[in-house]
C-alpha cells in the first residue's frame, strides 16, 4: 500500500519546469503597459526570440537595436533557461538617463541535486545617469540612484527565487525607473530597460 502511495510523489519529484522571458524595454504608465521585443519561451524548451529596429515613447523612451532571445532544455537529468534582452543608445526620461549599449543575461539551471542562476554577462555600456557618466560598468546588485523630482532607478536589480536545491529563479532588470508622486510617494510608472528571466526546477 505505501509502495503504491508513494509512486506519484516519486514521478512528480523527477519531473522539471522551466520558464525564460525577456523583453529589450518595457514601459507602464498609469493603466497603460507597453512592451518592446518581447519573447517567451515554451514550457517545452527550446527557443523564442523577437527584435525591433527602434521603438520611440515620447519623452519617455526612445532605443535602437532592440532583440530578446529565450532558449532552454528540459530532460530528466538537466533543467536549463538562459534569456538575453539587449537595447542600443538608450534615452530615457528625454536624456536623463542614457546608455550606449543595455544588456541583460539570466540563466537558470537545475539538476535534481542543485539549482541555481546567474547574471553573467549583463552590463551597461557608455551609461549616463542625470549628467554623471558611469562609462562601461556592470552595477552592483540592485544599486539605487535617486532622481530628484522624478524618482528613483535601480540599476542591475536582481530578484531571486526558488530554494537553490530543487528550484531557481532570476529576474534582471538592468536599468528601472520608478517614477514617483511627489505628494503621495507611490509608484506612478515604471520604465525597464535591458529585462531577463529564467527559472528551473527538477
Amino acid at each position: 500500500m505505501s509502495a503504491v502511495a508513494l509512486a506519484p510523489a516519486r514521478r512528480a519529484a523527477q519531473s522539471g519546469t522551466l520558464s525564460a522571458r525577456g523583453a529589450a524595454a518595457a514601459v507602464t504608465t498609469g493603466t497603460e503597459s507597453q512592451q518592446f521585443a518581447g519573447a517567451l519561451l515554451p514550457d517545452s524548451g527550446g527557443m523564442a526570440d523577437s527584435a525591433l529596429p527602434s521603438v520611440a515613447v515620447p519623452s519617455t523612451l526612445s532605443a535602437e537595436g532592440l532583440a530578446s532571445i529565450t532558449t532552454g532544455q528540459l530532460d530528466q537529468a538537466l533543467v536549463s533557461a538562459t534569456t538575453t534582452a539587449e537595447a542600443a543608445k538608450v534615452s530615457v526620461l528625454d536624456g536623463l538617463i542614457s546608455a550606449d549599449a543595455v544588456l541583460a543575461v539570466a540563466t537558470s539551471y537545475a539538476n535534481g541535486v542543485a539549482a541555481s542562476s546567474e547574471a553573467n554577462g549583463s552590463a551597461l555600456v557608455g551609461l549616463v545617469v542625470n549628467g554623471l557618466s558611469y562609462g562601461d560598468v556592470s552595477p552592483a546588485p540592485n544599486t539605487r540612484i535617486d532622481l530628484p523630482g522624478v524618482g528613483y532607478v535601480v540599476l542591475n536589480e536582481r530578484i531571486r527565487t526558488g530554494d537553490g536545491v530543487h528550484s531557481t529563479g532570476l529576474t534582471v532588470n538592468m536599468i528601472h525607473v520608478y517614477l514617483i508622486d511627489p505628494n503621495l510617494g507611490t509608484v506612478t510608472g515604471e520604465i525597464v530597460v535591458g529585462a531577463a528571466q529564467s527559472a528551473a526546477s527538477l
